[in-house]
Order: C-alpha cells, then structure tokens, then sequence
C-alpha cells in the first residue's frame, strides 16, 4: 500500500478518482497530493485485540484542495491493493489514464470511518478588508 500511495503523491490529473455524478460542476482534475500517509493502527475496542484477524489502517491524506469523492477513491484503491485485488502500479496506471470508466467497480470506499481531521488556512485569507466588513444583508 506504501508503494500504491507514493504514486499519488505530486500534481496529476485526478480525473479517474473524481465522482462520477453528471450534477456537479465540473471542477479541474489537476490536484497536488502533498502528503500520503498510510500505516497500521490498533483497534480502538476490547474486541480488537491483537489475537483477532481483523486488521485496522490509518490513512492521512494533505491537499489544498480535493475532488468531490477523491478522498473515497484512492481510499477504495489503497484498500483494493492491500487486499491483493489490485497491484500497485495499476494506481499509477489509473492516474495515467485519465478516465472515470476506468476506475476499478466495487473500490471506492464507504463514507463510514472517514472524516476530516483538519483544516488550515493562511492568515492572509482570513482577513476581511473594510468594503467586506460593510456588507449588509438585504
């Protein structure tokens, strides 16, 4: 899986990881990854003890910003590779391609277990100049 998530890393075209949904504006595949973590975590119950077969995964992953269901994507991919269902380079190759019909069926992840750890933003664009601080609702 460390392999398969290297592969992400950089600026690509996410176009084959972008949601599939016709409603959504269409926004530009080009996204940089910064940062892809994936790594073994314990479970968090007693029933999740070290004897039991069930095996948890922590995935972290850093951009400035996401395609609409990317996250669930490389997520879904990662898993499949770690599954021995796919190879890692065939990630490579999914970036490659460039096409949503390309994505693997029954790979993307369920929305259960994820979430957004964390948001930041520059101090900058965060200061409201004085014409925003006159605005009024109508």
């Amino acid at each position: 899986m460390q392999e398969a998530a290297s592969f992400l890393l950089g600026t690509h075209d996410f176009s084959t990881f972008r949601s599939a949904s016709a409603e959504l504006p269409k926004r530009d595949p080009v996204k940089s990854l910064l940062r892809v973590e994936v790594r073994p975590v314990p479970g968090f119950l007693s029933e999740h003890s070290k004897d039991s077969h069930l095996r948890f995964w922590e995935m972290e992953f850093t951009a400035p910003s996401f395609l609409y269901k990317q996250v669930r994507r490389m997520v879904g991919v990662l898993v499949s590779v770690g599954q021995g269902r796919l190879e890692p380079r065939q990630v490579q190759r999914l970036l490659e391609i460039r096409d949503l019909m390309a994505y693997p069926n029954n790979t993307i992840a369920p929305p259960d277990g994820l979430f957004l750890k964390d948001v930041e933003y520059c101090e900058a664009d965060l200061e409201i100049s004085e014409t925003e601080s006159e605005w009024q609702p109508n």
